[in-house]
C-alpha cells in the first residue's frame, strides 16, 4: 500500500496548522509555500479537510484556515481518510459483500491483522505528536506510559 501525494499534503497541511498558535488562521497559500504544496493540490486538500470538519475556513479580511479542534484530538488516520476515504489494504476489507472469495479465503485474516495494525498506528498518532517530533519535544509514548 502506498499513500497518495494528496494524503501526504493533507498531513503536511494539518501539521503546519497545528504548529500555529491555537485559534490563529493562516492563508492556504502561505501553508502551500511553507510546505511546498502545489496550489492545485492545496485547494482540494483544504476542501477535504474542511468537509470532514478537521479544519475550519473563514473567508474575507482576516480569514484563512485553522484547526477545528485541538491538535491532540486529531489523529493521522482521520486526516488520511479525509482525503483518501476508508483505509483498506485489500478490497475484501471494504465490507462482507466486496469479495465473493472472502468466505474461506486463506489470506483474509492476514489482511485484517495488517490493516488493524496500520489503523492502530495511525489512530495512535496525533497532530500534537507530530508537532512535538518536528520541534524536538517528543516523548516516547511506549516508555512514558
Amino acid at each position: 500500500m502506498k499513500l497518495t501525494r494528496r494524503a501526504e499534503y493533507a498531513i503536511r497541511t494539518a501539521v503546519d496548522l497545528a504548529s500555529q498558535p491555537p485559534g490563529q488562521s493562516t492563508l492556504s497559500r502561505e501553508i502551500a509555500e511553507r510546505q511546498e504544496i502545489p496550489a492545485n493540490f492545496m485547494v482540494h486538500v483544504v476542501g477535504d479537510l474542511v468537509r470532514t470538519r478537521i479544519v475550519h475556513a473563514a473567508r474575507g479580511s482576516g480569514g484563512g484556515v485553522s484547526l477545528a479542534m485541538p491538535a491532540s484530538e486529531i489523529n493521522v488516520r482521520q486526516i488520511v481518510e479525509a482525503v483518501e476515504g476508508p483505509i483498506a489494504l485489500n478490497k475484501c476489507l471494504l465490507g462482507h459483500d466486496s469479495c465473493e472469495r472472502r468466505p474461506g479465503c486463506p489470506v483474509a485474516a492476514v489482511w485484517e491483522r495488517a490493516q488493524s495494525s496500520l489503523a492502530g498506528v495511525l489512530e495512535g498518532t496525533t497532530l500534537a505528536d507530530l508537532v512535538a517530533v518536528s520541534t524536538g519535544t517528543a516523548v516516547d509514548k511506549e516508555s512514558a506510559g
